[in-house]
Protein backbone atom coordinates (compact mmCIF):
# COMPACT_ATOMS: atom_id res chain seq x y z
CA UNK A 1 0.00 0.00 0.00
CA UNK A 2 1.19 3.32 -0.71
CA UNK A 3 1.94 5.89 1.84
CA UNK A 4 -0.95 7.88 2.38
CA UNK A 5 0.42 12.10 2.43
CA UNK A 6 -1.69 15.07 3.83
CA UNK A 7 -3.70 17.55 0.92
CA UNK A 8 -4.47 20.60 3.45
CA UNK A 9 -7.97 22.32 1.84
CA UNK A 10 -8.67 26.05 2.95
CA UNK A 11 -11.27 26.09 1.15
CA UNK A 12 -14.35 27.73 2.47
CA UNK A 13 -17.28 24.87 2.46
CA UNK A 14 -20.27 27.22 3.22
CA UNK A 15 -20.99 27.88 0.33
CA UNK A 16 -22.29 25.80 -3.13
CA UNK A 17 -19.15 26.87 -4.82
CA UNK A 18 -16.28 26.36 -2.46
CA UNK A 19 -17.79 22.37 -1.70
CA UNK A 20 -18.15 22.03 -5.23
CA UNK A 21 -14.59 22.96 -5.75
CA UNK A 22 -14.00 20.32 -2.89
CA UNK A 23 -15.87 18.33 -4.42
CA UNK A 24 -13.78 18.07 -7.61
CA UNK A 25 -10.98 17.65 -5.71
CA UNK A 26 -11.89 14.32 -4.55
CA UNK A 27 -13.22 12.95 -7.73
CA UNK A 28 -9.34 13.58 -9.01
CA UNK A 29 -7.90 12.03 -5.55
CA UNK A 30 -10.20 9.02 -5.50
CA UNK A 31 -9.22 5.60 -5.92
CA UNK A 32 -5.64 6.51 -7.28
CA UNK A 33 -4.00 9.04 -5.24
CA UNK A 34 -2.36 8.71 -1.76
CA UNK A 35 -3.50 11.66 -0.17
CA UNK A 36 -5.77 12.87 3.03
CA UNK A 37 -7.87 15.68 3.02
CA UNK A 38 -6.86 17.90 6.07
CA UNK A 39 -9.86 20.76 6.03
CA UNK A 40 -7.85 23.55 7.52
CA UNK A 41 -11.66 25.35 7.65
CA UNK A 42 -13.37 22.97 10.08
CA UNK A 43 -10.73 22.96 12.54
CA UNK A 44 -10.45 25.33 15.75
CA UNK A 45 -7.35 24.39 16.93
CA UNK A 46 -4.37 25.80 15.59
CA UNK A 47 -4.27 25.19 11.70
CA UNK A 48 -0.45 25.46 11.97
CA UNK A 49 0.21 22.55 13.12
CA UNK A 50 -1.09 20.44 10.09
CA UNK A 51 0.95 22.57 8.16
CA UNK A 52 3.99 21.82 9.07
CA UNK A 53 3.31 17.90 9.80
CA UNK A 54 5.49 15.61 8.40
CA UNK A 55 3.53 14.22 6.02
CA UNK A 56 1.69 17.41 4.79
CA UNK A 57 3.12 17.84 1.01
CA UNK A 58 0.43 19.83 -0.83
CA UNK A 59 -2.12 22.91 -0.42
CA UNK A 60 -5.70 23.99 -2.05
CA UNK A 61 -6.24 27.38 -1.28
CA UNK A 62 -8.96 29.97 -1.54
CA UNK A 63 -7.11 32.41 0.26
CA UNK A 64 -5.52 36.01 -2.05
CA UNK A 65 -2.60 34.77 -3.88
CA UNK A 66 0.00 36.76 -1.27
CA UNK A 67 -1.73 34.73 1.49
CA UNK A 68 -1.26 30.84 0.28
CA UNK A 69 2.28 31.78 -1.42
CA UNK A 70 3.41 32.76 1.94
CA UNK A 71 2.42 29.82 3.72
CA UNK A 72 3.33 27.35 0.83
CA UNK A 73 6.99 28.86 1.55
CA UNK A 74 6.77 29.00 4.96
CA UNK A 75 6.02 25.36 5.24
CA UNK A 76 7.76 23.75 1.89
CA UNK A 77 4.42 22.64 0.33
CA UNK A 78 3.02 22.62 -3.11
CA UNK A 79 0.43 24.78 -3.46
CA UNK A 80 -2.62 25.91 -5.86
CA UNK A 81 -5.22 28.62 -5.91
CA UNK A 82 -8.76 28.28 -6.65
CA UNK A 83 -11.46 30.66 -7.09
CA UNK A 84 -12.55 34.12 -7.32
CA UNK A 85 -9.12 35.90 -8.00
CA UNK A 86 -7.98 34.93 -11.44
CA UNK A 87 -4.57 36.81 -10.42
CA UNK A 88 -2.81 39.09 -12.63
CA UNK A 89 0.25 41.39 -12.61
CA UNK A 90 2.63 40.20 -10.06
CA UNK A 91 0.39 36.94 -9.18
CA UNK A 92 0.01 35.91 -13.24
CA UNK A 93 2.92 33.39 -13.04
CA UNK A 94 1.39 31.62 -9.97
CA UNK A 95 -0.61 28.20 -10.01
CA UNK A 96 -4.05 28.87 -9.79
CA UNK A 97 -8.04 27.77 -11.14
CA UNK A 98 -10.31 30.16 -11.53
CA UNK A 99 -14.15 30.96 -13.92
CA UNK A 100 -12.72 32.91 -16.63
CA UNK A 101 -13.97 36.72 -15.64
CA UNK A 102 -13.91 37.87 -19.12
CA UNK A 103 -16.17 35.79 -20.39
CA UNK A 104 -18.47 35.86 -17.25
CA UNK A 105 -18.71 39.55 -18.08
CA UNK A 106 -19.15 38.98 -21.68
CA UNK A 107 -21.62 36.57 -20.76
CA UNK A 108 -23.49 39.32 -18.74
CA UNK A 109 -23.15 41.78 -21.09
CA UNK A 110 -24.84 39.93 -23.50
CA UNK A 111 -27.65 38.93 -21.61
CA UNK A 112 -28.75 42.13 -20.61
CA UNK A 113 -28.67 43.47 -24.14
CA UNK A 114 -30.41 40.45 -25.21
CA UNK A 115 -33.32 41.78 -23.16
CA UNK A 116 -33.45 44.95 -24.42
CA UNK A 117 -31.59 47.03 -21.45
CA UNK A 118 -29.90 50.03 -22.23
CA UNK A 119 -29.36 51.17 -18.29
CA UNK A 120 -26.51 49.26 -16.56
CA UNK A 121 -24.47 48.76 -12.78
CA UNK A 122 -22.16 46.58 -11.38
CA UNK A 123 -21.93 45.96 -7.49
CA UNK A 124 -19.34 43.61 -6.01
CA UNK A 125 -18.54 43.54 -2.57
CA UNK A 126 -16.28 45.70 -0.32
CA UNK A 127 -14.60 42.84 1.61
CA UNK A 128 -10.86 41.63 1.11
CA UNK A 129 -12.60 38.69 -0.86
CA UNK A 130 -14.31 39.31 -3.64
CA UNK A 131 -14.74 38.34 -7.06
CA UNK A 132 -14.26 42.13 -8.60
CA UNK A 133 -12.58 40.88 -11.76
CA UNK A 134 -15.51 39.70 -12.99
CA UNK A 135 -17.50 42.90 -12.65
CA UNK A 136 -14.77 45.16 -14.34
CA UNK A 137 -14.82 42.56 -16.84
CA UNK A 138 -18.70 43.64 -17.19
CA UNK A 139 -18.15 47.28 -17.24
CA UNK A 140 -15.33 46.40 -20.00
CA UNK A 141 -17.96 44.46 -22.26
CA UNK A 142 -20.34 47.10 -21.72
CA UNK A 143 -17.46 49.68 -22.63
CA UNK A 144 -16.22 47.98 -25.37
CA UNK A 145 -20.29 48.55 -26.94
CA UNK A 146 -20.53 52.07 -26.40
CA UNK A 147 -22.57 51.58 -22.99
CA UNK A 148 -22.13 52.97 -19.51
CA UNK A 149 -22.60 51.54 -16.58
CA UNK A 150 -22.56 52.43 -13.13
CA UNK A 151 -20.48 51.09 -10.34
CA UNK A 152 -21.45 51.14 -6.87
CA UNK A 153 -19.22 52.90 -4.69
CA UNK A 154 -18.98 51.77 -1.03
CA UNK A 155 -17.44 55.10 0.14
CA UNK A 156 -19.59 57.56 -1.24
CA UNK A 157 -22.73 59.37 0.09
CA UNK A 158 -25.24 58.98 -2.79
CA UNK A 159 -28.92 61.69 -2.07
CA UNK A 160 -31.47 60.21 0.20
CA UNK A 161 -34.11 58.60 -1.75
CA UNK A 162 -37.48 60.34 -1.65
CA UNK A 163 -39.21 58.52 1.33
CA UNK A 164 -37.03 57.53 4.73
CA UNK A 165 -35.25 54.37 4.95
CA UNK A 166 -36.60 51.66 7.35
CA UNK A 167 -34.62 51.48 10.18
CA UNK A 168 -33.24 47.98 9.28
CA UNK A 169 -31.61 49.30 6.34
CA UNK A 170 -31.02 53.11 7.51
CA UNK A 171 -26.90 52.02 8.50
CA UNK A 172 -23.88 50.71 6.14
CA UNK A 173 -23.78 49.40 2.30
CA UNK A 174 -27.20 48.24 2.79
CA UNK A 175 -28.92 51.81 3.17
CA UNK A 176 -25.91 53.14 0.67
CA UNK A 177 -27.25 50.28 -1.98
CA UNK A 178 -30.96 51.28 -1.29
CA UNK A 179 -29.97 55.15 -2.10
CA UNK A 180 -27.81 54.25 -5.36
CA UNK A 181 -30.70 51.95 -6.57
CA UNK A 182 -33.37 54.87 -5.99
CA UNK A 183 -31.00 57.53 -8.21
CA UNK A 184 -30.29 55.20 -10.96
CA UNK A 185 -32.57 55.55 -14.34
CA UNK A 186 -34.76 52.47 -14.38
CA UNK A 187 -35.69 49.95 -16.19
CA UNK A 188 -31.81 49.19 -14.63
CA UNK A 189 -29.72 45.62 -15.27
CA UNK A 190 -27.39 45.26 -12.29
CA UNK A 191 -24.70 42.90 -12.33
CA UNK A 192 -23.93 41.28 -8.93
CA UNK A 193 -20.57 39.66 -8.73
CA UNK A 194 -21.70 36.93 -6.72
CA UNK A 195 -25.32 34.98 -5.57
CA UNK A 196 -24.59 36.74 -2.03
CA UNK A 197 -24.73 40.15 -3.18
CA UNK A 198 -27.80 39.17 -5.49
CA UNK A 199 -29.65 38.06 -2.71
CA UNK A 200 -28.76 41.56 -0.71
CA UNK A 201 -29.60 43.96 -3.93
CA UNK A 202 -33.03 42.17 -4.14
CA UNK A 203 -33.71 42.72 -0.70
CA UNK A 204 -32.81 46.28 -1.24
CA UNK A 205 -35.28 46.74 -3.72
CA UNK A 206 -38.32 45.66 -1.90
CA UNK A 207 -37.35 47.61 1.37
CA UNK A 208 -37.79 50.95 -0.78
CA UNK A 209 -40.54 48.91 -3.19
CA UNK A 210 -38.47 49.18 -6.28
CA UNK A 211 -40.27 46.40 -8.84
CA UNK A 212 -37.95 43.51 -9.61
CA UNK A 213 -37.64 42.56 -12.26
CA UNK A 214 -40.21 45.26 -13.53
CA UNK A 215 -37.95 48.43 -12.68
CA UNK A 216 -34.75 46.68 -11.51
CA UNK A 217 -33.75 43.04 -13.13
CA UNK A 218 -30.88 41.58 -10.82
CA UNK A 219 -28.45 39.08 -12.52
CA UNK A 220 -25.31 37.20 -10.06
CA UNK A 221 -22.78 34.34 -10.40
CA UNK A 222 -21.77 31.29 -9.19
CA UNK A 223 -25.35 30.01 -9.05
CA UNK A 224 -25.89 28.81 -5.59
CA UNK A 225 -29.51 27.39 -5.49
CA UNK A 226 -29.73 27.84 -1.89
CA UNK A 227 -29.14 31.49 -2.01
CA UNK A 228 -30.58 32.00 -5.21
CA UNK A 229 -33.88 30.05 -4.06
CA UNK A 230 -33.97 33.18 -1.04
CA UNK A 231 -33.98 35.67 -3.15
CA UNK A 232 -37.51 37.77 -3.37
CA UNK A 233 -38.10 36.78 -6.05
CA UNK A 234 -35.42 34.31 -7.39
CA UNK A 235 -32.46 34.85 -8.79
CA UNK A 236 -30.98 34.51 -12.02
CA UNK A 237 -27.43 33.34 -11.88
CA UNK A 238 -24.31 32.55 -14.27
CA UNK A 239 -23.76 28.76 -13.53
CA UNK A 240 -19.68 28.33 -13.00
CA UNK A 241 -17.50 24.73 -13.42
CA UNK A 242 -16.80 24.73 -10.00
CA UNK A 243 -16.37 21.29 -9.62
CA UNK A 244 -14.21 21.17 -12.86
CA UNK A 245 -12.14 24.03 -11.07
CA UNK A 246 -11.32 21.87 -8.55
CA UNK A 247 -10.83 18.47 -10.38
CA UNK A 248 -7.89 20.58 -12.13
CA UNK A 249 -6.95 22.08 -8.92
CA UNK A 250 -6.02 18.61 -7.93
CA UNK A 251 -4.73 17.57 -11.07
CA UNK A 252 -2.36 20.31 -11.50
CA UNK A 253 -1.49 20.31 -7.66
CA UNK A 254 -0.18 16.33 -8.48
CA UNK A 255 1.40 17.52 -11.51
CA UNK A 256 4.01 19.80 -9.15
CA UNK A 257 4.38 16.82 -6.53
CA UNK A 258 6.06 15.40 -9.27
CA UNK A 259 8.38 18.05 -10.14
CA UNK A 260 6.29 19.58 -12.97
CA UNK A 261 6.53 22.97 -13.53
CA UNK A 262 3.93 25.61 -13.00
CA UNK A 263 1.62 26.75 -16.19
CA UNK A 264 2.59 30.48 -17.09
CA UNK A 265 -0.70 31.79 -16.94
CA UNK A 266 -3.95 30.84 -14.67
CA UNK A 267 -6.20 27.97 -15.89
CA UNK A 268 -9.22 29.70 -16.78
CA UNK A 269 -12.57 27.62 -17.51
CA UNK A 270 -15.84 29.40 -19.24
CA UNK A 271 -18.72 30.12 -17.30
CA UNK A 272 -21.42 27.31 -17.83
CA UNK A 273 -24.44 29.76 -19.28
CA UNK A 274 -26.95 32.11 -17.72
CA UNK A 275 -29.72 30.14 -15.27
CA UNK A 276 -33.02 32.34 -15.93
CA UNK A 277 -35.10 32.85 -12.89
CA UNK A 278 -37.78 35.20 -11.85
CA UNK A 279 -34.82 38.46 -11.32
CA UNK A 280 -34.46 38.75 -14.99
CA UNK A 281 -37.38 37.05 -16.78
CA UNK A 282 -38.43 40.65 -18.30
CA UNK A 283 -37.70 42.80 -21.49
CA UNK A 284 -37.37 46.42 -21.22
CA UNK A 285 -37.76 47.75 -24.62
CA UNK A 286 -39.75 50.51 -25.58
CA UNK A 287 -40.38 48.85 -29.17
CA UNK A 288 -43.73 46.45 -28.59
CA UNK A 289 -42.74 44.90 -31.86
CA UNK A 290 -39.14 44.11 -30.81
CA UNK A 291 -39.97 42.69 -27.09
CA UNK A 292 -42.84 40.52 -29.06
CA UNK A 293 -40.40 39.03 -31.48
CA UNK A 294 -37.69 38.58 -28.60
CA UNK A 295 -40.16 36.57 -26.60
CA UNK A 296 -41.09 34.68 -29.71
CA UNK A 297 -37.50 33.63 -30.63
CA UNK A 298 -36.55 32.79 -26.97
CA UNK A 299 -39.30 30.19 -26.36
CA UNK A 300 -39.30 28.95 -29.77
CA UNK A 301 -35.89 29.06 -31.12
CA UNK A 302 -35.24 25.61 -30.02
CA UNK A 303 -37.73 24.22 -32.60
CA UNK A 304 -35.87 25.68 -35.61
CA UNK A 305 -37.89 28.79 -36.05
CA UNK A 306 -36.80 30.86 -39.06
CA UNK A 307 -36.77 34.67 -39.51
CA UNK A 308 -39.77 34.26 -41.77
CA UNK A 309 -41.26 32.64 -38.72
CA UNK A 310 -41.20 35.68 -36.13
CA UNK A 311 -41.75 38.07 -39.43
CA UNK A 312 -45.59 36.20 -39.53
CA UNK A 313 -45.55 36.44 -35.52
CA UNK A 314 -45.12 40.37 -35.49
CA UNK A 315 -46.68 41.29 -38.58
CA UNK A 316 -43.71 43.21 -39.87
CA UNK A 317 -41.58 42.88 -43.15
CA UNK A 318 -37.97 42.02 -43.21
CA UNK A 319 -36.57 45.26 -43.30
CA UNK A 320 -38.66 47.07 -40.91
CA UNK A 321 -37.60 43.83 -38.12
CA UNK A 322 -34.36 44.10 -38.84
CA UNK A 323 -33.98 47.82 -38.35
CA UNK A 324 -36.25 47.78 -34.98
CA UNK A 325 -33.93 45.24 -34.13
CA UNK A 326 -30.28 46.82 -34.85
CA UNK A 327 -31.52 49.88 -32.99
CA UNK A 328 -33.15 48.15 -29.74
CA UNK A 329 -30.44 45.14 -29.76
CA UNK A 330 -27.30 45.84 -31.89
CA UNK A 331 -28.34 42.21 -33.61
CA UNK A 332 -31.02 41.30 -36.21
CA UNK A 333 -33.42 38.35 -35.83
CA UNK A 334 -31.47 35.75 -37.40
CA UNK A 335 -28.12 36.52 -35.03
CA UNK A 336 -30.49 36.23 -32.08
CA UNK A 337 -32.13 33.63 -32.97
CA UNK A 338 -28.44 31.38 -33.85
CA UNK A 339 -27.38 33.42 -29.64
CA UNK A 340 -29.77 31.38 -28.48
CA UNK A 341 -29.54 28.00 -29.88
CA UNK A 342 -25.62 28.09 -29.08
CA UNK A 343 -26.54 29.46 -25.68
CA UNK A 344 -28.94 26.63 -25.48
CA UNK A 345 -26.02 24.09 -27.31
CA UNK A 346 -23.26 25.51 -24.82
CA UNK A 347 -25.41 24.16 -21.10
CA UNK A 348 -26.23 20.78 -22.69
CA UNK A 349 -22.56 19.93 -23.60
CA UNK A 350 -21.14 21.46 -20.31
CA UNK A 351 -23.80 19.80 -18.36
CA UNK A 352 -24.81 16.70 -20.26
CA UNK A 353 -23.76 13.45 -21.64
CA UNK A 354 -25.80 14.03 -24.38
CA UNK A 355 -24.42 13.13 -28.20
CA UNK A 356 -24.10 16.22 -30.66
CA UNK A 357 -26.90 14.42 -33.16
CA UNK A 358 -28.92 14.61 -29.99
CA UNK A 359 -28.41 17.91 -29.19
CA UNK A 360 -28.40 19.42 -32.26
CA UNK A 361 -32.02 19.07 -33.12
CA UNK A 362 -32.56 19.83 -29.48
CA UNK A 363 -31.68 23.42 -29.74
CA UNK A 364 -33.20 23.85 -33.01
CA UNK A 365 -30.19 23.37 -35.28
CA UNK A 366 -31.05 20.91 -38.65
CA UNK A 367 -28.75 18.56 -37.95
CA UNK A 368 -24.80 18.77 -36.38
CA UNK A 369 -23.63 19.72 -40.02
CA UNK A 370 -25.53 23.00 -39.01
CA UNK A 371 -24.40 23.07 -35.83
CA UNK A 372 -21.03 22.66 -35.58
CA UNK A 373 -19.77 26.15 -37.94
CA UNK A 374 -22.34 28.00 -36.19
CA UNK A 375 -21.13 26.56 -32.71
CA UNK A 376 -17.61 27.63 -33.84
CA UNK A 377 -18.47 31.05 -35.35
CA UNK A 378 -19.94 31.89 -31.49
CA UNK A 379 -17.45 30.48 -29.49
CA UNK A 380 -14.12 30.13 -31.38
CA UNK A 381 -14.13 26.54 -30.77
CA UNK A 382 -16.30 23.34 -31.77
CA UNK A 383 -18.40 21.72 -29.94
CA UNK A 384 -16.13 18.77 -28.59
CA UNK A 385 -13.31 20.95 -27.94
CA UNK A 386 -16.16 22.97 -26.04
CA UNK A 387 -17.44 20.16 -24.11
CA UNK A 388 -13.91 18.46 -23.08
CA UNK A 389 -12.83 21.82 -21.04
CA UNK A 390 -15.72 20.15 -18.67
CA UNK A 391 -14.76 17.00 -18.41
CA UNK A 392 -12.96 15.39 -15.30
CA UNK A 393 -10.37 13.47 -17.36
CA UNK A 394 -6.67 12.14 -15.49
Amino acid sequence: MKEMKNIALDVPQDRHYGRQVCRGVHRYARPHRPWLFINLQSRDEDKTKWLRHADTIGLISMQHPQTYTATARRYGLSAVGVGVWAPGGEFAGLPYVDVDPKATGEMAAEYFIGRGFRNFAMITSDKSFHPAHRGEAFVEALRRRKLACDVFDHKKKYPNCDEPLPAVVNTGDRARACRWLASLPKPLAVFCTDDAMGLMVCGACRRIDIHVPEEVAVLACDNDDLLCGMAYPHLSSIAVPAEQIGFEAAKLLDKLLHKSKAPKHPILLPPVGVVTRQSTDVMACDDLYVVEALRFIRENAHRGIRVENVMSEVHLSRRPLERRFKKAIGRNPFEEIRRIQVEKARMLLAQTDMTLETIAPECGFGGVTLMIPAFRKATGMTPGAYRRQFRTRR
